[in-house]
């Protein structure tokens, strides 16, 4: 994560970590952590990849320095 980042931007750069991972898996071997652990296409599935979506948001807004907890800028 950032270095000087706040808790929440920490957070949420882990649960996109965790996103980005399980997207590696399905590339490079065809399994969806999330789908197997979840269930296919349940509520809690697209849950779970709703909030890897708003992590990258969060993320992005912390980069452009947008963030009132951490006003750390990725550059």
């Amino acid at each position: 994560m950032l270095k000087k980042a706040c808790f929440l931007c920490n957070i949420f750069g882990l649960i996109a970590i965790i996103g980005a991972l399980n997207w590696g898996l399905v590339g490079a071997a065809g399994i969806n952590l999330v789908e197997k652990v979840f269930g296919l296409g349940t509520s809690l599935t697209r849950m779970v990849y709703v909030g890897v979506g708003v992590s990258g948001l969060v993320l992005l807004a912390s980069c452009l320095g947008l963030c009132p907890g951490c006003k750390k800028s990725c550059a």
